[in-house]
């Protein structure tokens, strides 16, 4: 029998760690887990591991490279299911970020969604769930 792998966190490199961490705390209601620092390699960097309480398993890690660029923004899409959308832009765009797509209801599934950037450009797709799929 193959052992099936979990899928366990999403890590967003980014270069201004404490305002990375202020935002998605701020706008999505996370907090954070766990700060460390590791410069044992190549890829030395500094982590804020972030969690939404109640969702264990949600973990987004925000990183900062010691020694080497930041990747392009816009590389990687992080994504977020959001009870109330609307007050999810409105906070999103007081906290810095910007809107990329306004919120729109797909034909083709039952959910409202909108496509957004953090202050360093990367990108966040919203989505709140309308009935059932």
């Amino acid at each position: 029998m193959t052992r099936r792998a979990a899928f366990a966190f999403t890590k967003l490199v980014v270069s201004d760690l404490a305002r990375a961490e202020r935002f998605y705390c701020s706008v999505f209601g996370m907090e954070v887990r766990h700060r460390h620092t590791s410069g044992a390699h190549a890829f030395a960097q500094e982590e804020s591991i972030l969690f939404i309480p109640d969702r264990a398993e949600a973990t987004l890690i925000l990183t900062r490279y010691l020694h080497r660029p930041c990747p392009t923004s816009g590389s990687a899409w992080t994504g977020f299911v959001v009870a109330d959308i609307e007050a999810t832009v409105a906070a999103l765009e007081r906290a810095g970020g910007r809107i990329e797509v306004p919120i729109h209801a797909p034909d083709t599934h039952p959910v409202k969604a909108a496509l957004a950037s953090d202050p360093e450009g990367h990108m966040i797709e919203i989505i709140e769930m309308t009935g059932a799929d």
